[in-house]
Protein backbone atom coordinates (compact mmCIF):
# COMPACT_ATOMS: atom_id res chain seq x y z
CA UNK A 1 0.00 0.00 0.00
CA UNK A 2 1.36 3.18 -0.97
CA UNK A 3 2.64 5.83 1.86
CA UNK A 4 -0.17 8.23 3.33
CA UNK A 5 0.87 11.90 1.81
CA UNK A 6 1.86 14.37 3.98
CA UNK A 7 -1.92 15.59 4.67
CA UNK A 8 -4.91 13.55 3.51
CA UNK A 9 -6.53 14.81 0.07
CA UNK A 10 -9.95 16.84 0.39
CA UNK A 11 -12.85 15.01 -0.71
CA UNK A 12 -16.05 16.32 -1.56
CA UNK A 13 -19.16 15.57 -3.05
CA UNK A 14 -20.02 17.48 -6.35
CA UNK A 15 -24.07 18.65 -7.60
CA UNK A 16 -24.70 14.63 -8.61
CA UNK A 17 -23.27 12.91 -5.35
CA UNK A 18 -20.22 12.10 -7.01
CA UNK A 19 -17.02 11.80 -4.79
CA UNK A 20 -14.28 14.20 -5.69
CA UNK A 21 -10.07 14.99 -4.43
CA UNK A 22 -8.93 18.31 -4.49
CA UNK A 23 -12.33 19.26 -6.97
CA UNK A 24 -11.31 16.05 -9.71
CA UNK A 25 -13.50 13.25 -10.08
CA UNK A 26 -12.48 10.15 -8.55
CA UNK A 27 -12.66 6.67 -10.92
CA UNK A 28 -14.73 4.39 -9.20
CA UNK A 29 -16.58 1.80 -10.00
CA UNK A 30 -20.42 2.69 -9.01
CA UNK A 31 -21.12 0.38 -5.89
CA UNK A 32 -17.58 1.84 -4.55
CA UNK A 33 -18.66 5.49 -5.60
CA UNK A 34 -22.31 5.27 -4.09
CA UNK A 35 -20.64 3.91 -0.80
CA UNK A 36 -17.99 6.83 -0.47
CA UNK A 37 -20.54 8.80 -0.91
CA UNK A 38 -22.21 7.49 1.72
CA UNK A 39 -19.01 7.90 3.82
CA UNK A 40 -18.79 11.66 3.26
CA UNK A 41 -22.64 12.73 3.54
CA UNK A 42 -22.30 10.82 7.48
CA UNK A 43 -18.38 11.81 8.27
CA UNK A 44 -17.50 11.63 10.98
CA UNK A 45 -19.80 9.04 11.91
CA UNK A 46 -19.97 5.17 11.65
CA UNK A 47 -22.65 3.94 8.74
CA UNK A 48 -24.52 0.86 9.16
CA UNK A 49 -24.30 -2.30 6.92
CA UNK A 50 -28.52 -1.80 6.48
CA UNK A 51 -27.75 1.76 5.00
CA UNK A 52 -25.18 0.84 2.76
CA UNK A 53 -27.04 -1.91 1.43
CA UNK A 54 -30.01 0.68 0.77
CA UNK A 55 -27.76 2.98 -0.82
CA UNK A 56 -25.50 0.50 -3.01
CA UNK A 57 -27.31 -2.70 -3.24
CA UNK A 58 -31.32 -1.66 -3.49
CA UNK A 59 -31.71 -3.71 -0.14
CA UNK A 60 -29.98 -7.22 -1.12
CA UNK A 61 -26.19 -7.36 0.11
CA UNK A 62 -24.43 -9.85 1.83
CA UNK A 63 -21.64 -8.99 3.92
CA UNK A 64 -19.65 -10.80 1.51
CA UNK A 65 -20.04 -8.11 -1.33
CA UNK A 66 -19.73 -5.11 1.16
CA UNK A 67 -16.05 -6.22 2.60
CA UNK A 68 -14.97 -6.90 -1.23
CA UNK A 69 -16.31 -3.15 -1.92
CA UNK A 70 -15.15 -1.88 1.30
CA UNK A 71 -11.35 -3.44 0.62
CA UNK A 72 -11.33 -1.59 -2.91
CA UNK A 73 -12.42 1.12 -1.53
CA UNK A 74 -9.29 1.02 0.87
CA UNK A 75 -6.78 0.91 -1.73
CA UNK A 76 -8.38 3.73 -3.23
CA UNK A 77 -8.25 5.82 -0.40
CA UNK A 78 -4.79 5.07 0.92
CA UNK A 79 -2.45 6.91 -1.36
CA UNK A 80 -5.40 9.97 -0.92
CA UNK A 81 -4.67 9.89 2.77
CA UNK A 82 -7.95 8.33 3.96
CA UNK A 83 -8.84 5.04 5.51
CA UNK A 84 -12.02 3.07 6.11
CA UNK A 85 -12.23 1.80 9.84
CA UNK A 86 -14.47 -1.09 10.31
CA UNK A 87 -16.47 -0.47 13.80
CA UNK A 88 -17.41 -4.27 14.68
CA UNK A 89 -21.39 -4.84 15.39
CA UNK A 90 -21.90 -1.43 13.96
CA UNK A 91 -20.37 -0.44 10.52
CA UNK A 92 -17.87 1.42 8.52
CA UNK A 93 -16.20 4.90 9.04
CA UNK A 94 -14.29 7.34 7.25
CA UNK A 95 -10.72 8.35 8.89
CA UNK A 96 -8.52 10.53 8.19
CA UNK A 97 -4.85 8.64 8.19
CA UNK A 98 -1.75 9.80 10.13
CA UNK A 99 0.31 11.74 7.85
CA UNK A 100 3.75 10.55 6.83
CA UNK A 101 6.43 13.28 8.36
CA UNK A 102 7.98 14.65 5.32
CA UNK A 103 11.27 14.16 6.39
CA UNK A 104 10.58 10.65 7.20
CA UNK A 105 13.70 8.44 6.11
CA UNK A 106 12.81 6.52 2.86
CA UNK A 107 11.34 2.94 2.89
CA UNK A 108 9.51 4.16 6.22
CA UNK A 109 6.56 2.30 5.89
CA UNK A 110 7.91 -0.31 3.00
CA UNK A 111 9.53 -2.00 5.74
CA UNK A 112 6.55 -3.17 7.41
CA UNK A 113 3.76 -3.36 4.19
CA UNK A 114 1.38 -6.12 6.00
CA UNK A 115 1.04 -3.66 8.83
CA UNK A 116 -0.10 -1.04 7.19
CA UNK A 117 -3.53 -2.05 5.93
CA UNK A 118 -3.86 -4.29 9.24
CA UNK A 119 -4.22 -1.25 11.39
CA UNK A 120 -7.36 -0.17 9.06
CA UNK A 121 -9.44 -2.17 11.35
CA UNK A 122 -11.03 -1.14 15.05
CA UNK A 123 -8.54 -0.58 18.07
CA UNK A 124 -9.62 -3.57 19.50
CA UNK A 125 -9.35 -5.80 15.94
CA UNK A 126 -5.60 -4.73 15.70
CA UNK A 127 -4.63 -5.16 18.90
CA UNK A 128 -6.13 -8.47 18.67
CA UNK A 129 -4.21 -9.19 15.29
CA UNK A 130 -0.86 -7.54 16.72
CA UNK A 131 -0.94 -10.14 19.75
CA UNK A 132 -1.96 -13.26 18.13
CA UNK A 133 0.94 -12.25 15.20
CA UNK A 134 3.85 -11.66 17.74
CA UNK A 135 2.75 -15.27 19.44
CA UNK A 136 2.63 -16.59 16.13
CA UNK A 137 6.12 -15.32 15.79
CA UNK A 138 7.40 -17.06 18.92
CA UNK A 139 7.06 -20.21 16.60
CA UNK A 140 6.90 -22.23 20.44
CA UNK A 141 3.71 -24.55 20.44
CA UNK A 142 2.20 -22.79 23.38
CA UNK A 143 2.41 -19.56 21.50
CA UNK A 144 1.22 -21.00 18.16
CA UNK A 145 -1.84 -22.79 19.68
CA UNK A 146 -2.91 -19.67 21.53
CA UNK A 147 -2.16 -17.56 18.35
CA UNK A 148 -4.43 -20.17 16.64
CA UNK A 149 -7.49 -19.57 18.96
CA UNK A 150 -7.47 -15.76 18.67
CA UNK A 151 -6.84 -15.87 15.09
CA UNK A 152 -9.81 -17.91 14.50
CA UNK A 153 -11.76 -16.11 16.89
CA UNK A 154 -10.82 -12.97 14.78
CA UNK A 155 -11.80 -14.61 11.53
CA UNK A 156 -14.99 -15.83 12.46
CA UNK A 157 -15.80 -12.06 13.84
CA UNK A 158 -14.81 -10.05 11.16
CA UNK A 159 -14.61 -12.32 8.04
CA UNK A 160 -14.01 -9.43 6.29
CA UNK A 161 -10.72 -8.54 8.11
CA UNK A 162 -8.21 -10.17 5.54
CA UNK A 163 -5.10 -9.37 7.17
CA UNK A 164 -5.71 -12.05 10.46
CA UNK A 165 -6.98 -14.87 7.26
CA UNK A 166 -3.04 -14.62 6.42
CA UNK A 167 -1.99 -14.66 9.95
CA UNK A 168 -4.15 -17.67 10.92
CA UNK A 169 -2.82 -19.47 7.98
CA UNK A 170 0.31 -18.58 8.79
CA UNK A 171 -0.20 -19.70 12.47
CA UNK A 172 -1.39 -23.33 11.19
CA UNK A 173 1.51 -23.44 8.90
CA UNK A 174 3.74 -23.76 12.11
CA UNK A 175 1.29 -25.90 14.15
CA UNK A 176 1.57 -28.40 11.31
CA UNK A 177 5.43 -27.63 11.82
CA UNK A 178 4.83 -28.92 15.35
CA UNK A 179 3.03 -31.95 15.21
CA UNK A 180 0.29 -30.55 17.27
CA UNK A 181 -2.43 -30.77 14.35
CA UNK A 182 -2.90 -33.52 11.33
CA UNK A 183 -1.72 -32.29 8.23
CA UNK A 184 -3.96 -32.54 6.04
CA UNK A 185 -6.98 -31.21 7.55
CA UNK A 186 -4.64 -28.26 8.74
CA UNK A 187 -3.50 -27.50 5.49
CA UNK A 188 -6.96 -28.00 3.73
CA UNK A 189 -8.19 -25.12 6.66
CA UNK A 190 -6.02 -22.82 6.11
CA UNK A 191 -5.51 -23.33 1.96
CA UNK A 192 -9.81 -22.35 2.40
CA UNK A 193 -8.99 -19.83 4.77
CA UNK A 194 -6.70 -17.90 2.37
CA UNK A 195 -9.19 -18.83 -0.58
CA UNK A 196 -11.97 -16.90 1.24
CA UNK A 197 -9.77 -13.89 1.88
CA UNK A 198 -8.50 -13.70 -1.49
CA UNK A 199 -11.94 -13.29 -2.99
CA UNK A 200 -12.70 -10.71 -0.48
CA UNK A 201 -9.41 -8.69 -1.37
CA UNK A 202 -7.26 -10.19 -3.67
CA UNK A 203 -4.13 -7.78 -2.76
CA UNK A 204 -4.10 -8.83 0.96
CA UNK A 205 -0.08 -8.83 1.89
CA UNK A 206 0.70 -11.98 2.10
CA UNK A 207 -1.57 -14.20 0.53
CA UNK A 208 0.70 -16.00 -2.04
CA UNK A 209 3.43 -16.40 0.46
CA UNK A 210 1.38 -17.89 3.62
CA UNK A 211 -0.24 -20.36 0.77
CA UNK A 212 3.40 -21.12 0.14
CA UNK A 213 4.20 -21.87 3.41
CA UNK A 214 1.23 -24.57 3.95
CA UNK A 215 2.41 -26.46 0.87
CA UNK A 216 6.39 -26.14 2.15
CA UNK A 217 4.70 -28.40 5.46
CA UNK A 218 2.51 -30.62 3.72
CA UNK A 219 5.74 -31.27 1.54
CA UNK A 220 4.20 -30.34 -1.95
CA UNK A 221 7.64 -27.79 -2.87
CA UNK A 222 6.77 -27.57 -6.72
CA UNK A 223 3.49 -26.02 -5.80
CA UNK A 224 5.15 -24.18 -3.17
CA UNK A 225 7.98 -23.12 -5.12
CA UNK A 226 5.25 -21.69 -7.84
CA UNK A 227 3.51 -20.03 -4.77
CA UNK A 228 6.36 -18.07 -3.33
CA UNK A 229 7.44 -16.82 -7.00
CA UNK A 230 4.17 -15.51 -7.05
CA UNK A 231 5.16 -13.83 -3.53
CA UNK A 232 7.72 -12.64 -4.72
CA UNK A 233 6.39 -10.48 -7.56
CA UNK A 234 3.78 -8.61 -5.56
CA UNK A 235 6.28 -8.24 -2.36
CA UNK A 236 9.75 -8.40 -3.29
CA UNK A 237 10.82 -5.67 -0.46
CA UNK A 238 8.25 -7.74 2.40
CA UNK A 239 10.47 -8.96 5.30
CA UNK A 240 7.74 -11.57 6.18
CA UNK A 241 7.58 -13.14 2.33
CA UNK A 242 11.49 -12.89 2.20
CA UNK A 243 11.66 -14.75 5.18
CA UNK A 244 8.74 -17.99 4.06
CA UNK A 245 10.81 -17.92 0.96
CA UNK A 246 14.13 -18.45 2.35
CA UNK A 247 12.69 -21.34 4.83
CA UNK A 248 11.27 -23.00 1.47
CA UNK A 249 14.63 -22.85 0.09
CA UNK A 250 16.51 -24.25 3.31
CA UNK A 251 13.91 -27.07 3.10
CA UNK A 252 15.30 -27.48 -0.72
CA UNK A 253 18.96 -27.44 -0.05
CA UNK A 254 19.50 -24.10 -1.17
CA UNK A 255 20.96 -22.75 1.82
CA UNK A 256 23.48 -20.12 0.18
CA UNK A 257 20.24 -18.60 -1.76
CA UNK A 258 18.37 -18.59 1.60
CA UNK A 259 21.07 -16.58 3.01
CA UNK A 260 21.04 -13.79 0.61
CA UNK A 261 17.15 -13.74 0.63
CA UNK A 262 17.68 -13.21 4.83
CA UNK A 263 19.90 -10.61 4.84
CA UNK A 264 17.72 -8.81 2.30
CA UNK A 265 14.98 -9.21 4.94
CA UNK A 266 17.15 -7.65 7.76
CA UNK A 267 18.27 -4.53 5.97
CA UNK A 268 14.48 -4.10 5.68
CA UNK A 269 13.78 -5.22 9.38
CA UNK A 270 16.86 -5.97 11.52
CA UNK A 271 15.30 -6.39 14.88
CA UNK A 272 13.16 -9.13 13.95
CA UNK A 273 14.54 -12.14 15.82
CA UNK A 274 13.06 -14.60 14.05
CA UNK A 275 14.79 -13.43 11.00
CA UNK A 276 18.01 -12.95 12.79
CA UNK A 277 17.37 -16.54 14.05
CA UNK A 278 16.70 -18.38 10.62
CA UNK A 279 19.69 -16.93 9.11
CA UNK A 280 21.95 -18.49 12.08
CA UNK A 281 20.69 -21.93 10.70
CA UNK A 282 21.16 -21.14 7.15
CA UNK A 283 24.84 -20.19 7.57
CA UNK A 284 25.14 -23.29 9.66
CA UNK A 285 23.27 -25.29 6.33
CA UNK A 286 25.63 -23.34 4.13
CA UNK A 287 28.67 -24.30 6.12
CA UNK A 288 29.35 -20.54 7.46
CA UNK A 289 29.77 -21.37 11.28
CA UNK A 290 31.56 -18.42 12.63
CA UNK A 291 29.29 -16.08 10.80
CA UNK A 292 26.38 -18.08 12.50
CA UNK A 293 27.40 -17.42 15.64
CA UNK A 294 27.82 -14.48 15.00
CA UNK A 295 23.90 -14.06 14.05
CA UNK A 296 22.51 -15.91 16.96
CA UNK A 297 24.47 -13.94 19.60
CA UNK A 298 23.24 -10.56 17.32
CA UNK A 299 19.43 -12.13 18.26
CA UNK A 300 20.09 -12.70 21.60
CA UNK A 301 22.15 -9.34 22.45
CA UNK A 302 19.57 -7.20 20.49
CA UNK A 303 16.72 -9.02 22.74
CA UNK A 304 17.85 -9.16 26.53
CA UNK A 305 16.10 -11.61 28.61
CA UNK A 306 14.49 -14.06 26.01
CA UNK A 307 15.11 -17.68 27.11
CA UNK A 308 14.52 -18.57 23.38
CA UNK A 309 17.53 -16.93 21.96
CA UNK A 310 19.61 -17.85 24.67
CA UNK A 311 18.91 -21.16 24.25
CA UNK A 312 19.35 -20.98 20.10
CA UNK A 313 22.58 -19.20 20.52
CA UNK A 314 23.93 -22.09 22.56
CA UNK A 315 22.53 -24.73 20.01
CA UNK A 316 24.50 -22.74 16.94
CA UNK A 317 27.71 -22.54 19.05
CA UNK A 318 27.14 -26.18 20.28
CA UNK A 319 26.89 -26.72 16.46
CA UNK A 320 29.31 -24.88 14.85
CA UNK A 321 32.25 -24.86 18.13
CA UNK A 322 31.48 -27.11 20.89
CA UNK A 323 33.61 -26.57 23.83
CA UNK A 324 33.42 -27.07 27.59
CA UNK A 325 32.33 -23.26 28.44
CA UNK A 326 29.19 -24.55 27.18
CA UNK A 327 28.08 -26.75 29.42
CA UNK A 328 27.30 -24.44 32.65
CA UNK A 329 24.77 -21.79 30.67
CA UNK A 330 23.22 -24.96 28.84
CA UNK A 331 22.39 -26.07 32.24
CA UNK A 332 21.59 -22.64 33.76
CA UNK A 333 18.66 -22.75 30.70
CA UNK A 334 16.98 -25.05 32.43
CA UNK A 335 16.35 -23.34 36.18
CA UNK A 336 13.36 -22.66 37.03
CA UNK A 337 10.11 -24.67 38.12
CA UNK A 338 8.76 -24.57 34.46
CA UNK A 339 11.13 -24.95 32.01
CA UNK A 340 9.54 -24.96 28.63
CA UNK A 341 10.47 -28.51 26.66
CA UNK A 342 12.79 -26.55 23.68
CA UNK A 343 15.22 -25.87 26.92
CA UNK A 344 15.87 -29.57 26.92
CA UNK A 345 16.38 -29.95 23.62
CA UNK A 346 19.02 -27.81 23.43
CA UNK A 347 20.69 -28.77 26.54
CA UNK A 348 20.66 -32.43 25.46
CA UNK A 349 22.31 -31.38 22.09
CA UNK A 350 25.02 -29.22 23.82
CA UNK A 351 25.58 -32.49 26.29
CA UNK A 352 25.82 -34.80 23.37
CA UNK A 353 27.81 -32.41 21.23
CA UNK A 354 30.19 -32.76 24.79
CA UNK A 355 30.00 -36.17 24.77
CA UNK A 356 28.69 -35.82 28.17
CA UNK A 357 26.73 -39.24 27.26
CA UNK A 358 25.10 -40.42 30.09
CA UNK A 359 23.94 -36.73 31.14
CA UNK A 360 22.07 -36.31 27.72
CA UNK A 361 20.91 -39.44 27.49
CA UNK A 362 18.94 -39.00 30.66
CA UNK A 363 17.34 -35.82 29.27
CA UNK A 364 16.37 -37.66 25.85
CA UNK A 365 14.83 -40.25 27.63
CA UNK A 366 12.82 -38.37 30.47
CA UNK A 367 11.45 -36.06 27.34
CA UNK A 368 10.27 -39.08 24.90
CA UNK A 369 8.34 -40.99 27.84
CA UNK A 370 6.34 -37.33 28.16
CA UNK A 371 2.82 -37.90 26.72
CA UNK A 372 2.84 -34.61 25.97
CA UNK A 373 5.91 -34.95 23.53
CA UNK A 374 4.33 -34.30 19.90
CA UNK A 375 6.26 -36.21 16.92
CA UNK A 376 7.62 -32.97 16.07
CA UNK A 377 9.24 -31.98 19.08
CA UNK A 378 10.52 -35.58 19.38
CA UNK A 379 12.25 -35.06 16.12
CA UNK A 380 14.36 -32.13 17.74
CA UNK A 381 16.01 -35.46 19.63
CA UNK A 382 16.92 -36.90 16.91
CA UNK A 383 20.25 -34.58 16.38
CA UNK A 384 21.53 -35.60 20.22
CA UNK A 385 21.48 -39.02 18.89
CA UNK A 386 22.94 -38.80 16.06
CA UNK A 387 25.77 -37.22 17.92
CA UNK A 388 26.23 -39.91 20.52
CA UNK A 389 26.12 -42.16 17.11
CA UNK A 390 23.08 -43.94 18.24
CA UNK A 391 22.02 -43.33 14.44
CA UNK A 392 18.91 -45.98 14.80
CA UNK A 393 17.34 -44.46 17.46
CA UNK A 394 17.37 -40.90 15.67
CA UNK A 395 15.84 -42.92 12.26
CA UNK A 396 13.59 -44.33 14.27
CA UNK A 397 11.97 -40.50 15.39
CA UNK A 398 12.42 -39.37 12.47
CA UNK A 399 10.49 -42.13 10.48
CA UNK A 400 7.85 -41.67 13.31
CA UNK A 401 7.08 -37.86 12.57
CA UNK A 402 7.22 -38.66 9.08
CA UNK A 403 4.36 -41.39 9.52
CA UNK A 404 2.20 -38.38 11.68
CA UNK A 405 2.90 -35.83 8.63
CA UNK A 406 4.92 -33.58 10.56
CA UNK A 407 5.48 -30.70 7.99
CA UNK A 408 8.88 -29.80 10.27
CA UNK A 409 10.45 -32.73 9.12
CA UNK A 410 11.53 -31.01 6.07
CA UNK A 411 13.29 -28.25 7.66
CA UNK A 412 15.00 -30.99 10.36
CA UNK A 413 15.97 -33.65 7.83
CA UNK A 414 18.09 -30.91 5.99
CA UNK A 415 19.67 -29.85 9.70
CA UNK A 416 23.66 -30.82 9.44
CA UNK A 417 23.62 -32.56 12.38
CA UNK A 418 22.11 -35.53 10.22
CA UNK A 419 24.17 -34.59 6.93
CA UNK A 420 26.85 -37.06 7.84
CA UNK A 421 24.18 -40.46 8.63
CA UNK A 422 21.15 -40.08 6.57
CA UNK A 423 21.91 -40.68 3.11
CA UNK A 424 23.51 -43.94 3.93
CA UNK A 425 21.15 -44.92 6.57
CA UNK A 426 18.56 -47.26 4.89
CA UNK A 427 15.46 -45.40 7.15
CA UNK A 428 17.25 -41.78 6.43
CA UNK A 429 17.56 -42.98 2.67
CA UNK A 430 13.66 -43.95 2.31
CA UNK A 431 12.90 -40.55 4.33
CA UNK A 432 14.42 -38.37 2.19
CA UNK A 433 13.00 -39.55 -0.91
CA UNK A 434 9.37 -39.71 0.75
CA UNK A 435 9.72 -35.85 1.90
CA UNK A 436 12.45 -34.51 -0.72
CA UNK A 437 12.18 -37.02 -3.73
CA UNK A 438 15.47 -37.26 -4.17
CA UNK A 439 17.80 -39.58 -1.66
CA UNK A 440 20.16 -36.27 -0.75
CA UNK A 441 20.62 -32.38 -2.11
Amino acid sequence: MPPAPTAPRRLTLDDAGFPLAEGQPLELPPKERAVLALLLRRHPSVVSKHDFAAAAWGGDMSDESLARCISRLRRALGPLGWQVASVYGTGYRLDAMAPVAADSPPGTSAAHPRLAPATQARPATVDAYLHARQLAQQRTPVAVARAIGLLRALVDQEPGYTPASVALADALGAAIGWGQLPTGPAVDEGLGVLDRAAAIDPDTPGLHSARGSLLDVAWRFDEAAAAHARALARGPHDPDTLLMHARHLLMRGEAEHAVRQLRAALALSPHTPLLRMTLARALVQAGRGAEAVAEADAARDDHPGQLLLAAFSLAIRAMAAPGPELEAPAWRLADGADTPPFVWTVLSFVLARLDRRDAALDIIDAALICSRTSSGEATLYAAPLACLGDTDRAAALLQQAADDGCGMLAMVLRDPAHAGWLPGHPVGRALLMRVFGAPAG
